[in-house]
């Protein structure tokens, strides 16, 4: 398991990636910052009025999920509005851009690639391979309840935002989580087909290690699971904890596998 703080990411000045004003890009897991072979996760903020110059990747796909704030997503030639939930997914060559409105925006970004330089980074307002971006509600499917001890869950929700059934991702999978205060838990588990990642946006809690260990993290935290390693959360405090979560180099929840230990 590896924790990057919030505060030790990596400021990211590459070209394309960290180079436009009133853009501040932190990576938070990369192939430096946990090892991760595929797949980087990165903080995005946007000051009121800066935009992203519209751009491609053709490197990897890439999600981008609206944490905070509101603006704009220029997607298929048209520019759609964005909010809080909301997803912009770019298949891997595929032009878009992101605007800030009178408020900034918090984003968090998630590439299939080990890092931005191997996502790539091109100005242009084409896209390579016939498809387009697009702008998800991120209620495209229903939020899921579970409290099932037998298969390792306690006061939890999920719900998924990104994946090859909901809009045809090849490479990423991303998640939003709720656990209820004071006992909600995942128990410890693995994923034998790919890493994970899990970033606290609210509350404080404890990620759960194979040898009994907790490693506590709070908000903006984000943990990095490689492929096949036991791992867990529970809240540890008195307010419901949310967070973000995903899968690295597999379409679905499916291709993760899940694994519960036999005792």
């Amino acid at each position: 398991m590896h924790v990057t703080k919030r505060g030790e990411g990596r400021l990211d000045r590459s070209e394309g990636w960290g180079t436009q004003d009133g853009i501040d890009l932190r990576w938070l897991i990369d192939s430096a910052l946990g090892e991760a072979p595929r797949g980087a996760v990165g903080r995005i903020t946007v000051e009121p009025g800066a935009a992203q110059a519209i751009h491609r990747h053709p490197g990897s796909e890439e999600a981008t999920l609206v944490l905070a704030g509101s603006g704009s997503a220029l997607v298929g030639g048209a520019e759609v509005p964005l909010e809080r939930g909301n997803v912009v997914f770019a298949p891997t060559g595929t032009a878009h851009g992101i605007a800030a409105g009178a408020e900034p925006l918090d984003l968090l970004v998630l590439t299939a690639a080990a890092d931005g330089a191997s996502a790539g980074w091109e100005d242009t307002a084409e896209s390579a391979n016939g498809t387009e971006a697009t702008v998800l509600s991120g209620r495209e499917v229903d939020e899921q309840e579970l409290d099932d001890t037998t298969i390792g869950f306690i006061g939890m929700h999920a719900r998924w935002l990104v994946d090859t059934e909901i809009c045809g991702a090849e490479g990423i999978v991303l998640g939003v989580s709720r656990f209820r205060p004071g006992d909600g838990v995942h128990d410890l588990h693995r994923h034998p087909g790919t890493a994970e990642f899990f970033i606290v946006l609210e509350g404080a809690g404890a990620h759960l290690d194979a040898d009994g260990a907790e490693v506590p993290v709070a908000v903006g935290d984000a943990a990095y699971l490689p492929i096949n390693s036991w791992h867990g959360f529970r809240n540890t405090g008195d307010v419901e904890v949310q967070a973000v979560f995903g899968f690295m180099d597999v379409p679905s929840f499916d291709d993760a596998g899940y694994e519960l230990p036999e005792s």
